[in-house]
């Protein structure tokens, strides 16, 4: 018999806990790595992009109804990204109306959406 079939590699399972450990003590040591919530996705700095479009008339639509429900949600999802520093008041002649779709496989969660296809239409 060689060394390999006396001596098997021990398994993963069997070093659980002690693999758990060294996994919590990366993470701890790295920490600031991970996102804390959702909205924490770090910061990326990048050139402002120009998008050249095919009239010069600015796009300026109307905001879509909503129920008192969705304009809440709407507001609050708004809010916690400006909060975030994930957007920006703007004072823009353009707008594009927003609205909520619900989450696949997560029941009644929503995310914010904006229909930007009045404006795709324009693009060179």
């Amino acid at each position: 018999t060689t060394e390999d079939q006396v001596n098997p590699p021990q398994s993963v399972t069997e070093n659980k806990c002690e693999l758990r450990k060294e996994v919590k003590d990366i993470i701890k040591n790295f920490d600031s790595v991970f996102s804390k919530d959702k909205y924490d996705v770090g910061a990326l700095r990048v050139e402002p992009q120009r998008i050249v479009l095919n009239s010069d008339l600015p796009v300026s639509l109307r905001l879509y109804r909503t129920s008192p429900v969705e304009e809440q949600e709407i507001k609050s999802q708004v809010e916690k990204l400006l909060q975030a520093g994930l957007i920006k008041e703007s004072n823009s002649p353009y707008s594009s109306p927003v609205t909520l779709a619900f989450k696949r496989d997560e029941g009644q969660k929503t995310r914010l959406c904006i229909d930007f296809r009045k404006l795709n239409a324009l693009c060179k």
